[in-house]
């Protein structure tokens, strides 16, 4: 072959690689962050949206309760639910596994775009999408928490943009940053819709402040007050974006709702307590904070003002967490630009050793390599795409068509991680079931006073142990059957592996019978209602289901009783959305 028809060739194969590389590294972070997860959750905050999108209003009392009806409900996740039970409803269930492939494309894109910006290569930026989505993975699920990391991504490529080069000891640098300032007016709507959307607005803010403050300190402390314009329009925008999250249903209400839930302890929720550091699980972390050492041990432009974000998010992630999917997307808007400056310390170090010049199998092996990670990837990819999967090893799908087979219903203590899914039953059925109420559930604080909630985590729990729970100063002296006389209930519906509450209804069977159990689950009814003969609700023996039967396997959510129609199926505009939210 002639040796520039050979060039030319292997020109092309470089040129089709490079256009892969975008791709290959979505299409790893989607494969590495990919779950296809029922959160407990999920079944609550699509009937929630449902609701809302049916009434026209939101609700200002808690729901589908027995045990605090009439309480005030903060709903700090409105347009979420709104979009998840927009998107079950338009598209079906298996819309909720492409809302959220939508969502991580975005949050990776823009990671990638940013770093490209920053002038990073696509190794660093490959390697940090990777690691960060390992890291995002554990809390990658159907909850609203998924619109927080798409604002956080949105406000770092916003400042990546923005104050990407600055530097407080460059006049110029500070010149270009100022001509871009006002880009930064993009936070307003970008706050209201955080706060309007999951309560991790809290967090946003915190993290603008000390942002904004910090560029402005670095910038007084090296230039004093001449850069008046710089100081002055930040500030103004940094005000009107914390502002423009007072643009709530709820007003001032929903800041005082925040700080209050945010000093409140939370050893029950494990999301609160902080990530193992020891394990397969913590490897994840363990790569993400070498990948950043190195890196910004090497970084010649020392950022205080991202060094000190990161140190304080670090910490937050070491004792919740929750905040280490808020870190990881931080490192990776901020981490590649060091990382690529240890790739070039590398190559320079070793460039001996390096052939000088491309062999003609270069070309090939690029185009090969991303045509297998991108095969590999789909490969991981493409499964999670189909439909949600519901685990009866972990819900009570069984016990649930057995309450719906035979119309049992009325106020229902059901065990925590089970309450939405059985809300969203209940709301399904079209039978009596649709009357039933669950005692409380998982919007926790935000419609449930915590002295209600202390009552029922008693019965669960069994434990009154401050280093296993926080119990209100308020609530009732502790009493593991007191949730079983506090505003009557008629069923129980709980966990057999949750043995505190099994003893406790095993010493009250003068007052409830069983009347199912499989391997999973247990039912129990108060026996003035199911265990005497001649009353409407009488269960004779022969109806009832006593057995060790192995829940295994999956049905796709959102795993209704069979018999049961699907919730109302409600399609808005989003103009009509947006009226809602705010009414």
């Amino acid at each position: 072959m002639h040796p520039e028809s050979s060039n030319s060739a292997e020109n092309r194969l470089h040129r089709f690689a490079r256009l892969l590389i975008v791709p290959a590294i979505l299409l790893i972070g989607l494969a590495t962050v990919s779950s296809n997860v029922s959160d407990p959750d999920l079944w609550g905050h699509v009937q929630y949206g449902r609701e809302v999108l049916r009434d026209g209003t939101l609700p200002r009392t808690a729901t589908w309760t027995y045990a605090a009806e009439g309480a005030p409900w903060v709903n700090h996740e409105n347009i979420a639910e709104l979009m998840l039970a927009w998107t079950v409803d338009t598209f079906g269930p298996s819309g909720l596994p492409l809302m959220k492939l939508v969502i991580a494309i975005t949050i990776f894109g823009l990671m990638i775009f940013s770093a490209r910006r920053s002038g990073a290569g696509w190794l660093p930026i490959g390697a940090m999408v990777m690691i960060v989505a390992a890291n995002l993975q554990f809390h990658w699920h159907f909850r609203p928490q998924i619109l927080t990391y798409l604002s956080l991504a949105m406000l770092l490529s916003l400042w990546q943009y923005v104050f990407g080069e600055f530097d407080s000891k460059n006049p110029r640098s500070v010149i270009t940053a100022t001509s871009r300032l006002r880009w930064l007016w993009l936070l307003v709507p970008l706050m209201c819709f955080w706060a309007n959307s999951h309560g991790g607005f809290a967090a946003g803010v915190c993290i603008m402040l000390a942002y904004h403050g910090l560029i402005c300190l670095q910038l007084i402390h090296r230039r004093g007050f001449r850069h008046r314009r710089f100081l002055l329009h930040l500030s103004i925008v940094t005000v009107a974006a914390v502002l423009a999250t007072l643009m709530n249903p709820y007003g001032v209400e929903l800041w005082r709702f925040m700080l209050n839930a945010l000093t409140l302890p939370r050893p029950e929720i494990a999301d609160w307590g902080p990530p193992a550091l020891i394990g397969m699980e913590a490897t994840r972390l363990w790569c993400l904070l070498a990948v950043g050492v190195i890196a910004l041990s090497v970084d010649q432009r020392r950022d205080i003002a991202r060094l000190v974000i990161l140190a304080l998010l670090l910490w937050q992630s070491l004792s919740h967490c929750r905040h280490l999917s808020i870190f990881a997307i931080v490192c990776g808007f901020w981490i590649p630009r060091a990382l690529q400056q240890v790739g070039n310390n590398l190559q320079q170090s070793f460039q001996k050793l390096q052939p000088q010049t491309a062999t003609r199998s270069t070309g090939r092996f690029r185009l090969a390599a991303m045509l297998l990670l991108i095969s590999l990837s789909l490969v991981k990819v493409l499964p999670t795409l189909q439909e949600v999967p519901v685990e009866r090893s972990e819900y009570p799908v069984s016990a649930m068509q057995y309450l719906h087979d035979h119309q049992l219903h009325g106020r229902t203590l059901v065990t925590f991680n089970w309450a939405q899914y059985a809300i969203g039953c209940f709301a399904a059925d079209d039978g009596p079931l649709r009357e039933s109420r669950v005692a409380v559930d998982g919007r926790f604080e935000t419609c449930y006073p915590r002295e209600i909630t202390d009552i029922c985590f008693d019965f669960w729990l069994g434990t009154d142990d401050p280093g296993d729970r926080y119990r209100s100063p308020y609530a009732p002296p502790f009493s593991p059957s007191l949730a079983l006389e506090f505003e009557m209930p008629d069923l129980v519906l709980l966990a057999r592996d949750q043995r505190p509450s099994v003893r406790i209804m095993q010493q009250h069977q003068d007052i409830w019978a069983l009347l199912y159990q499989d391997s999973l689950a247990q039912i129990w009814g108060r026996r003035s209602e199911y265990d005497v003969p001649g009353l409407k609700n009488y269960l004779a023996p022969s109806q009832r289901r006593i057995s060790d039967e192995p829940q295994v396997g999956t049905v796709s959510w959102p795993a209704y009783p069979s018999g049961n129609p699907s919730a109302d199926r409600i399609t808005l505009s989003p103009a009509a959305i947006t009226d809602i939210i705010s009414r």
